[in-house]
């Protein structure tokens, strides 16, 4: 009865966080608790989960950012168009002092700073898919076509599908000395039967790091690192286990 009586205050679009408990709680504590006045950082991003045919192991990539890291391949979604919406929202991108810092390749990430009270609006937006990336074919034709760890004519074109989204709510970060909002899109890839062999290949090369990939089980994934001959070659990062449908 009092829930019924809920959902007829609330707009349309806020019935549809009321499905989302989540969403609903993430709403009443930036938009009424004490996180409307604070600066929350989004992090929005999608990932690649790339199994070996036949196989529970998984192609991973090292991160450009943190040494010695491997990751799903993927990375930021980018925003275009003008500031205007942004600037509306008391956006401050990632920098030196609050962040990862911007370069040409990083520009229009979607990686940036708002004031509590406008959280919800950013997830509106993104969710409309309006003025930003949709698609995954960037960061893999930048991280496994550009790199040649795959043929570039074998996965001139890829089929994907979106299995999942996750995200983490307010959660305090150390490192950036702010609450943040991460979100992730899962993409699995679809490959044909020469890319399936291509990636049969390349699983028989497991290790080649110095080029910037790795082959890993899933038993590696929830250790988070990645072993040879008993001995620790590199850390997987936490997102990685979302390949595998565990939380992190």
């Amino acid at each position: 009865m009092i829930e019924s009586l809920l959902k007829t205050i609330f707009t349309k679009s806020v019935v549809k966080l009321w499905e989302n408990k989540d969403m609903l709680s993430l709403y009443l504590k930036t938009l009424f608790g004490k996180y409307r006045s604070k600066d929350i950082r989004f992090s929005i991003s999608y990932l690649f989960k790339i199994q070996i045919p036949d196989t529970d192991n998984y192609l991973l990539v090292l991160n450009r950012r943190i040494e010695n890291q491997l990751q799903p391949v993927g990375g930021v979604y980018k925003r275009y168009g003008d500031d205007k919406l942004f600037n509306d929202w008391g956006f401050s991108p990632d920098n030196r002092k609050n962040g990862l810092d911007v370069d040409s390749e990083s520009n229009g990430d979607l990686r940036f700073k708002v004031t509590g009270k406008n959280v919800v609006k950013v997830i509106k937006w993104f969710d409309e898919g309006k003025e930003r990336e949709v698609s995954g074919e960037r960061e893999f034709n930048e991280e496994l076509i550009n790199t040649s760890i795959l043929d570039s004519k074998v996965f001139s074109q890829i089929k994907y599908k979106h299995i999942r989204r996750f995200s983490k709510h307010l959660k305090w970060s150390e490192f950036f000395s702010c609450f943040e909002i991460l979100v992730y899109d899962v993409f699995e890839l679809l490959p044909n039967e020469k890319q399936k062999e291509a990636l049969k290949a390349l699983n028989q090369n497991k290790t080649k790091l110095k080029k910037g990939y790795a082959i890993v089980s899933s038993d590696d994934i929830r250790q988070l690192r990645f072993m040879k001959n008993g001995k620790q070659i590199a850390r997987i990062g936490a997102q990685t286990k979302l390949l595998i449908n565990q939380k992190f």
